[in-house]
């Protein structure tokens, strides 16, 4: 297969670069969502029972997803909790928002892990490409990702952070790759992006003539037939067998 010579590399976060998915997003959701009544309810807050609560909160989390699914328009956490404590009659004031936020994102952040091989790889693609980014799809806030980026002591790397969250429209939306590509400040084609989806990061960018490497996640469920997914790797160092370098 002929190799790639790419200016610049984009990659995707979770999955890609730092473990967000120790246990499965639906399985973490529901963890987060018990965090935030433990925490209500030990603020003093009238609640259903705890089952009830849960489920109220997943069906309106829920409904989020689906829109965001159907048109690609990004939703975050915040609307979502705004939502449920109007539900509940609890008066969203003296930064209650951000407090239950904290609560439902302490599980997720005390799983985090960045892969073993990221950093070397990192570091030795930033002397053979001209620019390195991020983007990713997320439902909550930059500030939250940046502090991890300079948790692990990856922030160093990426000459510009794209966040759906900020942007307003998540991938496979053309219009964030197309960002992408103008901040990196070269033709999508001339771009590569890296990351653990098929639909998001492989037909994503493919849409818009970006050359993509899916890195294979085990356990994800990918599509029986993934056509455009003609590079593929399993850990992030397997880059540079698909790279050419002048």
């Amino acid at each position: 297969m002929e190799k790639l010579t790419p200016k610049a590399i984009i990659f995707d976060l979770g999955s890609t670069l730092i473990e967000y998915e120790s246990v499965s997003w639906n399985e973490l959701s529901i963890i987060c969502t018990a965090s935030t009544y433990d925490f209500l309810q030990k603020e003093g807050y009238t609640l259903p029972e705890k089952q009830e609560y849960i489920y109220l909160f997943e069906q309106m989390k829920g409904k989020y997803r689906k829109e965001a699914a159907d048109t690609y328009k990004e939703w975050t956490l915040h609307q979502a909790i705004v939502d449920l404590l109007q539900e509940l009659g609890i008066k969203t004031e003296n930064g209650l928002v951000e407090q239950v936020f904290s609560a439902s994102y302490m599980p997720i952040d005390k799983q985090l892990y960045v892969y073993d091989d990221i950093i070397e790889t990192l570091e030795r693609l930033c002397e053979k490409v001209q620019v390195i980014g991020l983007l990713s799809n997320t439902i909550f806030p930059e500030r939250v990702h940046l502090e991890e980026l300079r948790r692990f002591r990856i922030d160093r790397f990426f000459d510009f952070k794209i966040f759906s969250s900020s942007f307003g429209v998540r991938k496979p939306h053309e219009d964030i790759f197309y960002h992408a590509a103008n901040l990196a400040g070269y033709a999508p084609g001339e771009c590569l992006y890296v990351g653990d989806r098929y639909l998001e990061d492989i037909e994503g960018p493919s849409k818009v003539g970006m050359p993509a490497i899916l890195k294979y996640k085990e356990g994800r469920e990918y599509p029986a037939e993934m056509p455009q997914a003609e590079r593929v790797i399993h850990h992030l160092a397997e880059l540079f067998d698909y790279l050419l370098f002048e």
